[in-house]
């Protein structure tokens, strides 16, 4: 009789087990499901805060449209002057290499012949609209362009090969990108009135390849706001090195390119419908007035002994560049270890 009852209460107990087995893989099926929802809602959620950033980004900007073209030739071929602003294509008697303005977006180089006593020549071209700031200034305005960089691979010519991409005004204020086989990925700078205030950011972990596409871009804030006018560089769509801020004399930058041993293909903007932009617009994040004050204030922690409006006008002359600042402040102050 209590072995009977013990089979029985075994056969009860396992039953008891098998349905609490069940009812756990039922708990740990419905944990899953409940924690893919909350993966997937949070993913949703993710998508949609960028969709809404990128809403309120188009809301706040607007990229003004400017008909342009290359058109000013700024160096000479040789002495002949063959190749001009009034004839932009043709070949240089004395053998040169140089670029030819085959039409308003196309430029090509033609290279030294192998064979003959010319060079490889830098040529530095402009286009014919100034990016000016708008009248209507109620959002961030930007002007962009982009060039694709192409290279025949001249074996004579491979060694000298070098681009350089930015913006210019007529008091000799610029931002350029420039990468060449020697001497690295660059963006150099002026942005004052003085010659001898310049600066230089090297750009690191950028491999630059054929048709590898650079853009340049200029950025108007609100005329409400105290944030600063500012150029931009992006490579193969997107935003390399630091935005390079601009003093009170921010009118009348000139896109150009200088070009040695290769050609470019140019996207102005004339129809991003048919011919979009690599870099995304509606992406772009604004440099605002608190990021600099955010880079000012790290700064007077890091040098005491200078004044507030001091290390200001230092960080505005290095194109509001921390890094710079620190490098060069860290030369003149040496840190005692």
């Amino acid at each position: 009789m209590i072995d009977e009852i013990k089979i029985e209460n075994s056969k009860q107990n396992s039953v008891l087990k098998e349905i609490i087995e069940q009812k756990n893989e039922k708990i740990i099926c419905l944990e899953n499901k409940v924690k893919q929802m909350e993966e997937s809602t949070c993913k949703k959620f993710g998508e949609l805060n960028v969709e809404f950033k990128q809403i309120n980004n188009l809301a706040n900007q607007s990229f003004v449209q400017i008909a342009n073209k290359w058109k000013e030739i700024k160096e000479k071929c040789c002495e002949a002057n063959c190749i001009t602003t009034e004839k932009p294509t043709g070949e240089c008697v004395k053998g040169n290499g140089f670029a030819n303005l085959i039409n308003d977006e196309y430029v090509e180089y033609i290279e030294s012949e192998i064979n003959s006593m010319g060079f490889d020549k830098s040529t530095t071209i402009y286009a014919e609209n100034a990016f000016n700031k708008p009248k209507d200034r109620s959002n961030y305005s930007i002007l962009y362009f982009e060039v694709k960089y192409i290279s025949k691979i001249n074996e004579k010519g491979i060694n000298n090969r070098r681009i350089h991409i930015g913006l210019e005004n007529t008091e000799n204020n610029y931002a350029r990108l420039q990468c060449g086989v020697y001497g690295g990925k660059e963006i150099w700078f002026n942005v004052q009135d003085d010659e001898d205030y310049f600066g230089c950011l090297r750009i690191k972990n950028i491999l630059w390849n054929n048709n590898d596409i650079f853009g340049c871009g200029l950025v108007y804030p609100p005329s409400t706001t105290n944030d600063f006018a500012y150029i931009f560089f992006t490579h193969n769509g997107k935003q390399i090195g630091n935005p390079i801020l601009l003093n009170e004399n921010c009118d009348g930058y000139k896109p150009f390119v200088e070009l040695t041993s290769c050609s470019v293909e140019t996207n102005f903007g004339k129809d991003l419908k048919v011919n979009p932009f690599a870099y995304d617009l509606s992406k772009h994040v604004f440099h605002k007035y608190s990021d600099f004050e955010k880079d000012l204030n790290e700064l007077i922690e890091m040098f005491p002994l200078i004044t507030k409006e001091g290390i200001k006008q230092i960080l505005l002359v290095k194109g509001g560049i921390k890094e710079i600042v620190s490098e060069s402040l860290n030369y003149i102050f040496p840190k005692n270890d």
